[in-house]
């Protein structure tokens, strides 16, 4: 049974400004998956949502990214196997997320 995984950031950026963020970084976020042999494929913007679907070591995972005024959410879906280190992809998340929003982001 796959494990859906929250992460609510909350900003005060606005959501375009977000988005642009999202947008000058994903290159990078797409390479560092693809040398861990995850590919993966994104869908457009539909509004303010993203969603993106990964493949890897025989798993799949899926993954969107809703974009408010004053909070950036992140939802996933990873297989159970994965569900068992929660804590940690959640940490992980927590941490890029922080960076994007955080002024280090803003480059």
């Amino acid at each position: 049974m796959p494990k859906r995984l929250t992460i609510t950031m909350p900003h005060d950026l606005g959501a375009a400004e977000v988005r642009r963020r999202i947008d000058l970084h994903m290159d990078w976020a797409l390479r560092r998956l693809e040398a861990e042999k995850i590919q993966v494929e994104a869908e457009d913007w539909f509004g303010n949502r993203r969603a993106f679907a990964g493949r890897g070591y025989g798993q799949t995972a899926s993954v969107a990214i809703q974009v408010a005024d004053e909070a950036l959410q992140i939802e996933a879906l990873v297989p159970w196997m994965a569900g068992m280190f929660a804590p940690v992809i959640e940490a992980v998340g927590r941490h890029y997320a922080g960076r994007l929003l955080s002024d280090e982001g803003a480059s």
